[in-house]
This record gives C-alpha cells, sequence and structure tokens, in this order.
C-alpha cells in the first residue's frame, strides 16, 4: 500500500491530514520523535511510546514497554493495539497528536503528546471516556535488573530509579498504583488492575510491571519525568501536571515559533517549506543540549546492533554536513555548540576518529575516514565567512591547525593523496576521491583561517591542496571510463590483489583489518564522487571531467522513482535509494552561489514521511522508508536545498 504523501489543505492547526496506514505494533523505526536535546521520545504510528532517551541523546532509552489502556465496559484495551485513523504534528510545533479507534468506544481516543520546554518531562493527554492504566517496564541505564520502584506515598507517584537515573510516572487525576515482579503472563496480557500486579509496593531487582490506574475520565494526562534524584523527579511530574497539559503545549508553540523565526528563510514554499521548518525541530531535538554532538538518528532501527554498527553516534562526517546547514539557515544556537563540540572532540594527533559519544568520548569504531578531518575544517572556515565572530574564530583555530598539519603529514608523496582509509560509506580501506576532495578542501580552509591567524603558515597548506589537486586529476581521472574514479589501492583480505603500496604505512597507528593485497582501481560509480563538487568546490560541475562525471552518477544510480542509490551493487538494507542522495545531486549541480533551491527537493517531499520526516532510504515502489527515520543528515540536505549557497565554494 502507497503511504498518502501530506495533503494540501490539511487543518490549519495540524501538519498534515494523511491518514495513517494498518502496521504492526511496533515498526523498526518510529513514526515520529519529540524532543529538545535534553529528552528524546519516539513514537510509533499508534502512538506508543517506544523509547525516552535521557540525561543525553545517546544514553540507553530507558524504557522496555510505556503503555495506555483503557477499560470500557469491563474489558480492557491497549491503545497501541487500536486502529490508528491519524498522527500528525500541530503545525509548526513539537506537538504529536494520534487519532484512534477503539473497540466499543463510539468516539475516537485521542493521543496528545509534548515535551515541557524547561525539564526533562513528556507529558501525555489522552481524550476518551474510560479507566485509563499505564503500564511501564522502565530499563535505566539500559539494563532491566538491578532497579527499583516504589509508589511514593505523599504524591501517589510511581518512582523507578538505578544508579542516578530515576523515572517518575504521575497522572492529573485520582489513582490506585502497584508495582510488582510479574508471576504468570506475558506484559501484553496484564490487566488494567492494581490486583493483577502481586507484590505491590517497594521492589528492588527486575521489575516486571508498573501500573497507575484511573478511576472513569473523558480527559486524564500523564507525566514522565527524569531526574537524577528522586524528590526532583516526583517534583518534575507534579509541576507539570499543575501547569496543565494546555499550558504546556501553548509554551511549546512559543518556543517552538522563536526557533523558526531565523535569519535565513528558505527558497521554498508550501509543502515543501513545511518540510523545512519540520527539519528545525528535527535539529533541535537531535541536537544534545548539554554538549553540542549531533547524533544521526534515534537508535531504534537495529536495536540489537545485528544489521549496523548503531546510528545514535555523533560522526564528525554527518555533523558537518548538519553544520553546513545550520550555518545556511540561520541557526546559530545549534551551530556554535556544534563546533565547540568538534573542536573538543578532536584526537591527539590532529585528526578526528569514526564516531564519538555525544560527550566526546570515542565510540565503537572499525576503522579511521580521514574525510572526516578535512569536512571538519571546512565547517570551520564556513562559520567564520557565516558569522564572522571573531572570538569563535579564535577558539577554532588551534584545532584547525592542528587538524591541517595531520592531513598534511597522511598525504602519500607517491600519489599526492590522501594516505588509504575507510571511504565515505565505512565499508572499504582506500585512497578515494571523497577523502582526496575532503582533504584538498580543508586544507584550502586551513589556509584561509591561517591568513587571520598565522599568514607565515598558508603556503604550506595551499601547496599542499594543490598537490591533492593534482593527485585527482592524475591518478582518479579514467580515460577508459571518461570518469573519475570511486577509489585506487582498495585493501582486500586475501592474496589475489597485487602488493599494497608504502601509502599504507602511513595509517599504521590507527587500527584497521589487515591488508593481504590491493585491488588497484575501482570503477564503481558512487555518488560520493559528487563531493568532488558539493561541498567540497575542488572542481565545478560544468568542468568537462566532472561534467561527465555527474552524467554517470545520474544514468547509473538513478532509481524508478526518481531517488538516487548510493553506488553500484549497493545491498545496504536492501541497496534503496538515498533521500541524501538525491539532494546531493541536486545540490552538485546547483550553480555556484545561485540564489535558487537546489533539484531534488521535490522528491524528498514526496517521500518523506506524513508527519513530515525524512528517512535514510526509500521503498522505490511503495515510497515507504526503510531503515533510520529520521536521519539528520537527509534533513541537512533538505535544509541546503532550500537554502541560498554560501559559497563560493
Amino acid at each position: 500500500m502507497n503511504r498518502r504523501s501530506p495533503a494540501s489543505g490539511a487543518d490549519a492547526d495540524a501538519d498534515t491530514d494523511a491518514d495513517v496506514a494498518p502496521v504492526a505494533r511496533r515498526q523498526p523505526w518510529p513514526t515520529a520523535i519529540l524532543g529538545d536535546g535534553r529528552l528524546l521520545a519516539t513514537f510509533s504510528a499508534r502512538g506508543e511510546l517506544e523509547q525516552c532517551c535521557w540525561p543525553h541523546l545517546d544514553i540507553d532509552p530507558n524504557l522496555a514497554e510505556a503503555r495506555l489502556g483503557l477499560r470500557v465496559d469491563g474489558t480492557h484495551h491497549w491503545l497501541d493495539e487500536s486502529w490508528a485513523i491519524r498522527q500528525r504534528y500541530r503545525v509548526d510545533t513539537d506537538v504529536l497528536e494520534t487519532t484512534l479507534s477503539v473497540e466499543h468506544l463510539d468516539d475516537p481516543v485521542v493521543i496528545t503528546d509534548v515535551v515541557a520546554s524547561d525539564a526533562p518531562v513528556l507529558v501525555r493527554q489522552v481524550q476518551g471516556a474510560g479507566r485509563l492504566g499505564v503500564f511501564v517496564r522502565p530499563q535505566l541505564t539500559g539494563r532491566l535488573q538491578a532497579g527499583g520502584a516504589y509508589v511514593d506515598p505523599p504524591s501517589g507517584v510511581l518512582v523507578f530509579h538505578r544508579r542516578d537515573q530515576v523515572m517518575a510516572v504521575a497522572m492529573d487525576v485520582s489513582t490506585t498504583a502497584g508495582v510488582g515482579r510479574r508471576q504468570d503472563g506475558d506484559a501484553s496480557e496484564l490487566d488494567l488492575a492494581q490486583d493483577l500486579l502481586p507484590g505491590a509496593g517497594i521492589v528492588h531487582g527486575e521489575v516486571d510491571g508498573a501500573l497507575l490506574a484511573t478511576t472513569v475520565h473523558a480527559t486524564t494526562t500523564v507525566a514522565i519525568a527524569f531526574a537524577h534524584e528522586h524528590a526532583t523527579a516526583v517534583e518534575r511530574a507534579t509541576s507539570a501536571l499543575v501547569r496543565g497539559a494546555g499550558a504546556l503545549v501553548a509554551e511549546r508553540r512559543r518556543v517552538d515559533a522563536a526557533t523558526l523565526q531565523r535569519p535565513s528563510p528558505p527558497l521554498v514554499d508550501g509543502d515543501a517549506a513545511r518540510v523545512e521548518r519540520r527539519s528545525q525541530l528535527v535539529f533541535s531535538a537531535l541536537t544534545d543540549r548539554a554538549t553540542g554532538g549531533i547524533i544521526a538518528g534515534p537508535e531504534q532501527s537495529d536495536r540489537a546492533f545485528e544489521r549496523s554498527g548503531g546510528y545514535g553516534f555523533v560522526w564528525p562526517r554527518d555533523a558537518a554536513f548538519v553544520l553546513l546547514a545550520y550555518l545556511a539557515c540561520g541557526r546559530d544556537d545549534l551551530a556554535v555548540p556544534g563546533l565547540r563540540w568538534l573542536a573538543r572532540a578532536q584526537g591527539r594527533d590532529g585528526l578526528w576518529l569514526q564516531r564519538h559519544w555525544t560527550d566526546g568520548t570515542l565510540a565503537p569504531s572499525w576503522g579511521i575516514q580521514l574525510d572526516e578531518t578535512g569536512a571538519v575544517i571546512v565547517a570551520y572556515e564556513r562559520a567564520w565567512r557565516t558569522l564572522g565572530d571573531r572570538s569563535l574564530d579564535d577558539e577554532l583555530w588551534p584545532s584547525a591547525a592542528a587538524g591541517a598539519d595531520a592531513l598534511v603529514r597522511m598525504l602519500d608523496p607517491a600519489t599526492g593523496l590522501p594516505a588509504p582509509s575507510l571511504e565515505l560509506w565505512e565499508t572499504r580501506m582506500g585512497m578515494h576521491a571523497y577523502t582526496a576532495a575532503s582533504t584538498c578542501a580543508g586544507l584550502r580552509a586551513a589556509a584561509s583561517m591561517a591568513a587571520r591567524h598565522a599568514p607565515e603558515r598558508a603556503a604550506a597548506w595551499v601547496a599542499a591542496s594543490q598537490r591533492v589537486r593534482a593527485g585527482i586529476d592524475e591518478h582518479l581521472w579514467s580515460p577508459e571510463h571518461d570518469r573519475y574514479l570511486r577509489s585506487i589501492e582498495v585493501a582486500r583480505g586475501d592474496d589475489t590483489g597485487t602488493p599494497p603500496s608504502a601509502a599504507y604505512e602511513l595509517i599504521a597507528a590507527h587500527p584497521s583489518a589487515p591488508v593481504v593485497s590491493v585491488d588497484p582501481v575501482d570503477a564503481t560509480v558512487d555518488v560520493s564522487l559528487l563531493g568532488l563538487v558539493y561541498p567540497f568546490g575542488v572542481m565545478t560541475a560544468d568542468e568537462p571531467r566532472m561534467a561527465a562525471t555527474i552524467e554517470a552518477v545520474t544514468s547509473a544510480l538513478t532509481s524508478a522513482d526518481d531517488g538516487l542509490r548510493r553506488y553500484v551493487g549497493d545491498d545496504y538494507i536492501g541497496g534503496n535509494p538515498w533521500v541524501l542522495a538525491r539532494l546531493w545531486l541536486g545540490l552538485a549541480r546547483r550553480p555556484v552561489g545561485a540564489a535558487v533551491p537546489a533539484d531534488g527537493i521535490e522528491y524528498a517531499r514526496r517521500v518523506c514521511t506524513p508527519t513530515h520526516l525524512l528517512p535514510e532510504q526509500v521503498d522505490e515502489v511503495t515510497g515507504e522508508p526503510r531503515w533510520v527515520v529520521p536521519l539528520t543528515w537527509s534533513h541537512a540536505m533538505y535544509v541546503l536545498a532550500c537554502h541560498a549557497d554560501p559559497s563560493p565554494r
């Protein structure tokens, strides 16, 4: 069944009126997210709260289950097993509304969700007559075991705790409550009554179930609050209920309106502008407020890390693109902390390694990516051109200089190209066109910064960038293919290739898989070749060699739905078209400095979810998302396409 595109003429107070197609209770990606950089909540199409990440966006999600149910005429109904009529954000604000059809109820049930603007509290207002129950199975600090739970005597608030993480759950009406270990049956079979939770009271160990249940009300509000102290968590939950859902929604609307009042409005209008504005709220949700770290996406698609290495981390690669988007659209509030995060995360040798936790410490990785270092320095220089903030530029300069020096040390004397490393997609070791483009641009950017800080250093970096540029034309241009090559010197784990060159010795200090032999040439057509033009500006789209390369990318990778795959033979999650790839093509084609939207916006708008979120990949037949939703990088490319190019590149 094709997912409906956002409809024009939707309710004035909603982003879209599109119905939600029938789905299983739990999907590998959320249909909506809420958050403000402190608390990140994800939701299913049926309104089930699936994750609640706090105190940082990369922390384990604190919940195994958090379900709402109504008892009607003696029978209880889990709302997440009801029929989803519609799910939408209220227009231009982070307020989610899910409408459900519940058996035995004449009127639909409406769940309105909002995250408080001043504390890590999620408020859920449920409109629907019945006895509402809230079943919670906590997973604080990522573990089901060794936690505690109790009902706070003065307030009747449910409190869960493990180490320094405390979660409080409260309702705005009189409740009965119970906590305990489940004896029989699955959690989904628990009735909405306290007496089915044996051992009610204080529980330590694994909390199999905890329940709040009300008497019959037409509207009930639930608050889920987090803190490092028990009393603070209880106070936050009860305070949110005293203020009321209406007041919290109004305050969220005010805060979001201020966020969307930016000095650089988009070049698009209508539905395209709505997706751009939703992107701004996605940025606020996925940028850690405490640290400035920008995660790639919610950690939900691959909870067991069986098909990927995870997404709830900060890649300097992704962050550089996102920061370019922040700068292009006037999100200085996020750009400045993000730039400072990059400076703190830099390695001692001047390079940025593959990925990190939001606090800047190194996360589990599987190699070194030299392209990330060049991209970061490009973002530093772009910040100066955009913000003109002398103090910030002074702060970033030592980091830029260390990064540029590290890149020079990594240049292969024989080719002028950067040493072998993982490529953009993190699957192959070799010497890559994208990495060369990033390195060349990073050295140019460092030379530009040196003109303001240490003019005597600029010439050496300019010369190094010229060596890289010459190496691209000499070693990566293929007359046989009439285009640039993706890579050369690609590592193999067997001995069927040729011996590796001395360039591999340049990365000997960094962990990598054993390189037994290499493939001298990798001529696979890859969208990353567009990096030679955008954002690194090593060449322009109308140069004959680059024009031929862009044509090869377009003809070889365009999908039936006008999307674009990453590269020929891609099999990751089925090898679907990537939203960011199609937008990248448009950005590369757009004339330098042109104040017009880039091509690809209509495709992205068409394949976004009914809640205007952009996925990583798209099924070209059904238009349904595939894999991570939302992907921060996809939203960044969309915003860049919607704003004037701030180059010259």
